[in-house]
């Protein structure tokens, strides 16, 4: 594409300008408070260029911004809001509870989080579990367990994965030249780039490989079933399965990381849909009806290995673990999440279904393919509608890898952000998640937002 290069940086160029005229209020926000907050913002995905339209209140399918504006939003609290923002069964609970004298740290046992951690279990099959703040302490724990239980140092995990910013998880997320074999961030121990092994996303040969020549010195294999970051595609059943079978045959520990689909396509893990049963499993998002809960439950003798009586794990859990407000969103969504399983669910999928036919058709009438993950045939159909500009020809991607192969090299993944959000779209990964609050007319004008947005990045010349 001649040229190309230079007219993306023109286009950036008038981004700015752009923002600037629609988002007034918002730039005049960022102008004026620049310095105490670091970087502007405290979560690098909660940012976009050339800066982000600042929420005043966000109510179901949408957020409202400084100016007035009402966005379509799918990025729904990172994955978190399947209701909706905040549905009324989550903050009618929360308001009940401040009322009585409840909620805020008492630092004391209360009862929700035992009755929460038996409705977890109850619906995972898992034996018990402990609740922490977030999934990056989840699966930080997770591993420290995995290697303590069997006194290996090997922490297998999917190139392309993310698994929060602990020291296990930050290899080989992001790709670099078409290469995923580099350590994410400077500050970590010299020896974490050994300890932490890469293998190839949907690819059984590799796995039985990686197995083969490390399987005595690998103490857990850390995976989601849908690879979040890496772009969203699905384990194999034959994947999954395989996985389980060398994790046990080699003595190690298979750990999901279910941060996004725990609860999200089932009221319960993910795995079991597969037939899969974890060591360890770890849950959020979803979990917490839009507060901070996550939990790491799974097999007794593991998670025993941080009790009082063991001590030799110290998965303490940290001073706002299992907070009293944070489980009585968790018992209100969970409740509702289990009685209206067969209604939400399905309803979700449709929903899901719906948007991917509808983006697949608007980047066909552009000219801009589109790989969209999780479409009815596939292993997994969900409300997840995860789009990719791609190459030309690209044959569809099974693996991060392969996505990072055939990648647009011009309509990237943030610049398409970028466009829709002057379209009064929030997205991440090409759309994000529905949730049962978004309805016809935000489908529709999800698509009309859409067809504008790639008609801006093509008369730009950009595809």
């Amino acid at each position: 594409m001649t040229g190309a290069a230079d007219k993306l940086r023109r286009f950036r160029e008038s981004l700015a300008g752009e923002f600037a005229r629609r988002f007034p209020r918002s730039k005049a926000f960022f102008d004026s408070r620049r310095g105490p907050l670091l970087d502007d913002v405290s979560h690098a995905l909660r940012w976009t260029e050339p800066f982000m339209p600042v929420t005043r209140r966000a109510a179901g399918p949408a957020i409202e911004d400084l100016d007035g504006h009402r966005i379509v939003d799918y990025w729904q609290g990172h994955f978190t809001n399947i209701l909706g923002h905040n549905p009324p069964l989550v903050t009618e609970a929360l308001a009940t509870a401040l009322d009585g004298g409840r909620g805020l740290q008492s630092g004391m046992l209360h009862e929700v989080e035992a009755e929460v951690a038996a409705a977890i279990c109850g619906r995972t099959g898992m034996e018990t579990l402990r609740f922490t703040t977030s999934g990056t302490l989840g699966t930080f724990y997770s591993v420290v367990l995995a290697r303590a239980a069997t006194g290996r140092d090997r922490v297998l995990k999917i190139s392309g994965g993310w698994h929060g910013s602990q020291p296990f998880g930050l290899k080989g997320v992001a790709a670099r030249g078409g290469s995923f074999d580099h350590l994410e961030s400077e500050g970590l121990s010299s020896s974490t780039g050994a300890e932490v092994v890469l293998t190839r996303f949907n690819d059984p040969d590799d796995l039985r490989a990686t197995f083969a020549s490390s399987g005595d010195r690998i103490a857990c294999f850390l995976l989601e079933p849908v690879v979040g970051a890496g772009g969203g595609m699905a384990a194999t059943i034959e994947y999954l399965r395989e996985a389980r079978r060398l994790t046990e045959k080699h003595g190690a520990l298979l750990l999901c990381d279910e941060i996004i689909t725990a609860f999200r396509f089932r009221a319960g893990d993910l795995a079991a849909a597969y037939g899969v049963r974890p060591d360890l499993l770890i849950m959020g998002k979803v979990l917490g009806g839009g507060m901070p809960v996550a939990a790491v439950a799974g097999r007794r003798d593991v998670l025993e290995l941080s009790t009082r009586k063991s001590g030799r794990v110290k998965f303490e859990g940290g001073t706002y673990s299992a907070h009293e407000l944070s489980l009585i969103a968790a018992r209100a969504m969970l409740n509702h999440l289990v009685s209206e399983e067969q209604q939400i669910y399905p309803r979700l999928a449709a929903l899901g279904d719906r948007l991917r036919r509808g983006i697949a058709r608007v980047g066909a009438e552009a000219g801009l393919p589109l790989h969209l993950f999780g479409a009815a045939g596939e292993p997994l159909a969900g409300s997840l509608v995860l789009a990719h500009p791609v190459r030309e020809g690209a044959a569809r991607p099974t693996s991060p890898e392969e996505l990072a192969q055939v990648a647009h090299p011009y309509v990237t993944e943030r610049l398409l952000k970028s466009v829709l959000l002057l379209e009064d779209l929030s997205t991440r990964s090409g759309l994000g998640a529905v949730s049962l609050a978004h309805g016809d007319e935000e489908l529709a004008r999800t698509l009309d937002g859409y067809r504008a947005a790639l008609a801006r990045l093509k008369a730009a010349g950009l595809f």
